[in-house]
């Protein structure tokens, strides 16, 4: 009988500020915002999460990390893409037409990584004062919350530039989790990667190692914004 689905749990501590934008800006307040869930907490999109472990994947296996599960004699690039497509999926299209929706996910899927319920109701919990009724503590998400400022430095002058004075809404360091699951190989048998289940399972095995290949997510990371830790052990 053939191995059930996995499940992992993704942790992520950022080591300083972070964000992962909007796209939309709020006037004074800042030029650009920051993901929020209905509830006002910050969160990492599980879309985000996929697309770096991929590249985290892609230079794991370009290093050779994945070469002793290659049975067909491929290059090593060639193996490492069909390896990449099979776990990861791709965008769902092939030669002009759409893919099942199966092909285009892949075989491993990521939750938003964020703060668990409980700790959500915790920061948003009120008080009952001594008539026993209830007062919120109002929003207290925004402490999560603080706003950077950046300008751009005139070469010839050494002053900041006219008009170029920008706000980003960042997030303080915290610790976030996510729900990885991942789903037996038989659903990817038409791959064209052939693997064994033990394969497969220690491919899987390497996932705690890929993360540690991971030191940023988000937007401005070049200027050191989302540098992060993760950690990911079965549930």
């Amino acid at each position: 009988m053939r191995e059930s689905l996995k499940k992992y749990d993704l942790s992520v501590n950022f080591l300083g500020y972070w964000f992962i934008g909007t796209g939309s800006e709020a006037g004074a307040y800042s030029d650009l915002l920051t993901q929020r869930d209905p509830r006002g907490f910050p969160y990492v999109p599980g879309k985000s999460l996929k697309g770096v472990f991929r590249e985290a994947f892609r230079q794991a296996g370009r290093s050779g990390w994945f070469d002793r599960f290659n049975h067909t004699g491929d290059g090593r690039f060639d193996f490492l893409e069909k390896l990449i497509q099979m776990i990861f999926g791709h965008d769902g299209t092939k030669e002009g037409f759409l893919e099942d929706e199966l092909h285009a996910e892949g075989l491993i899927h990521f939750s938003n990584a964020e703060f668990p319920e409980c700790i959500k109701d915790r920061i948003c919990e009120g008080t009952h004062d001594q008539k026993g009724e209830y007062k919120s503590k109002g929003d207290r998400t925004e402490m999560l919350f603080t706003t950077v400022q950046s300008t751009k430095i005139d070469r010839d002058t050494g002053t900041a530039s006219e008009k170029s004075l920008r706000t980003v809404e960042a997030v303080i360091p915290l610790h976030l989790h996510a729900e990885v699951t991942v789903d037996p190989l038989e659903k990817r048998e038409d791959s064209g990667c052939i693997l064994t289940e033990q394969d497969f399972a220690e491919i899987v095995g390497l996932f705690d190692a890929v993360a540690g290949l991971v030191t940023e997510i988000g937007g401005k990371r070049r200027r050191g914004f989302g540098r992060c830790l993760w950690n990911m052990k079965e549930e």
